[in-house]
């Protein structure tokens, strides 16, 4: 089972580049997060993920809740994720021929 990426911490900053007023929230990851993890957390349209780093925008007021939201997203994409055997094969429910023994 893969271990859940979570926020180490998050650094709000000031930027000119987003509309109105919000702000530009950079969260650090506890570690990178796979293809897979990262594409479920870009498909909410919410969060940009690269490496172990997640960037989204908000307003000042929202920051807390959306930091809670990425943390859910988070737990959601790695349970999404198929689980890995030892050898990095993915791991049958059942192995073949076993069914019934």
């Amino acid at each position: 089972m893969r271990v859940i990426a979570r926020v180490a911490a998050v650094r709000i900053e000031e930027s000119w580049e987003i509309p109105g007023s919000r702000v530009k929230c950079l969260a650090r990851l506890t570690r990178s997060l796979s293809a897979a993890e990262a594409k479920r957390l870009e498909d909410t349209k919410v969060f940009h993920a690269n490496g172990n780093v997640v960037t989204y925008a908000c307003r000042p007021q929202e920051s807390e809740e959306l930091a809670a939201r990425l943390e859910f997203e988070l737990g959601r994409a790695a349970r999404a994720e198929p689980s890995m055997g030892r050898r990095g094969f993915p791991s049958p429910a059942l192995p073949w021929g076993e069914v019934g023994s």
